[in-house]
């Protein structure tokens, strides 16, 4: 039974997928953003439900267009197209047809395909002869995610760094190493320093609950609560909330007590749109096993990790940035914020970044898009 509503959900998808076609067709003709010339593309067949993973790509999209790289995007959903549109001024290819993407690819000369995730679509465009087929991702982590079968798929997997080289030779059989290039983390490169601020500025951005027992990192259902608590009573510090935003996607009791927690603390809800931007603004960040707590650790931004399974940035931490049963929480924040950053996470930046020097991650990705 309960396949039902999330039957139900997907059919509601299609529909509205199918009903903004004709409007952004014509909104790609009236703003001149069809995709006719391109060297590189951001391949990306999921709803809006997941733009956030292509989203994380579009500023470094940008960046490799301004520095001469001829890039676009194809959307294979209306509605995903749609926010491609609104939220950058990149190139558009809309269509549901990998037939019709593969002929429109082929007259433009595209030289490479970039994928942000794993979706099964992107196993339908690896068909595709000619192109290089590189597997970019949309963070780093230590997630079960992170070491998928499925990438030896693609020509080319970009990687952080050295953890990530390790992780998948520990973890993927008869994987070739070769296909696996480090390139750091390009989207971290076009963000700006924060304002300073009298206050301690907090960010806890917890991840969402995942779609099984084994991708289940989110701190929010068991500590949100008392984290957000602790904190917002205290006015010395400025304190911003940036749930997942696909949290409650897989599990009602997550979309239940991140309901009660946007509720309860609206006036925390972070403004910010970039989550790389957000970090930059914080003093500590209190994170999961996700994305954010590894890119806090490449923006020097001291780090409190939620969660009792082991890592090797768990177990790389002083124990004072483990959050545990968050006790004391404000108190630890403070201490934390005064001292900075510690040896250890300085360490690990350099064992998961293959670079933190600004504009260098940028600088790798566009030479291998280049190389083709």
């Amino acid at each position: 039974m309960a396949l039902i509503p999330a039957t139900v959900h997907q059919l509601a998808g299609k529909a509205q997928s199918l009903l903004a076609e004709k409007s952004v067709r014509a909104q790609i003709a009236s703003s001149s953003r069809e995709l006719d010339q391109a060297d590189a593309v951001l391949f990306f067949a999921e709803g809006p439900g997941q733009f956030y993973q292509l989203d994380v790509w579009i500023e470094t999209f940008h960046r490799l267009a301004a520095a001469g790289l001829k890039t676009g995007v194809i959307a294979m959903d209306a509605r995903s197209a749609r926010l491609v549109l609104e939220n950058s001024s990149l190139p558009v290819l809309f269509s549901h047809s990998i037939e019709h993407i593969e002929t429109r690819l082929r007259a433009i000369g595209a030289r490479a395909i970039c994928y942000v995730n794993n979706s099964q679509r992107n196993f339908t465009m690896l068909r595709f002869n000619g192109p290089a087929h590189v597997h970019l991702n949309h963070g780093e982590s230590e997630k079960a995610s992170m070491v998928s079968h499925q990438l030896k798929a693609y020509d080319y997997a970009c990687v952080a760094g050295p953890a990530a080289v390790e992780r998948i030779a520990d973890s993927i059989s008869r994987f070739d190493l070769a296909a696996l290039v480090q390139i750091g983390r390009p989207q971290l490169d076009g963000l700006k320093p924060a304002e300073p601020s009298s206050t301690t500025r907090v960010l806890y951005a917890p991840t969402w609950e995942g779609d099984s027992a084994a991708m289940a990192y989110s701190s929010l259902p068991d500590y949100g609560e008392r984290i957000l608590a602790q904190l917002d009573a205290d006015p010395n510090f400025e304190v911003r909330f940036r749930p997942h935003p696909k949290t409650g996607d897989a599990s009602p009791a997550a979309k239940k007590a991140a309901a009660a927690l946007k509720s309860a603390y609206s006036h925390l809800l972070d403004p910010v749109h970039d989550p790389g931007q957000s970090l930059v603004w914080a003093d500590v960040a209190i994170c999961d096993i996700s994305a954010m707590a590894y890119d806090a650790v490449a923006l020097n931004v001291p780090l409190i990790l939620a969660g009792d399974r082991e890592s090797r940035l768990r177990s790389g931490l002083p124990s004072a940035q483990l959050l545990g049963r968050a006790n004391g929480l404000a108190d630890r924040v403070a201490q934390l914020a005064a001292s900075g950053v510690s040896g250890r996470q300085k360490q690990l930046s350099q064992y998961f970044f293959a670079t933190t020097e600004p504009g260098a991650a940028t600088k790798k990705l566009g030479d291998l898009l280049r190389s083709f």
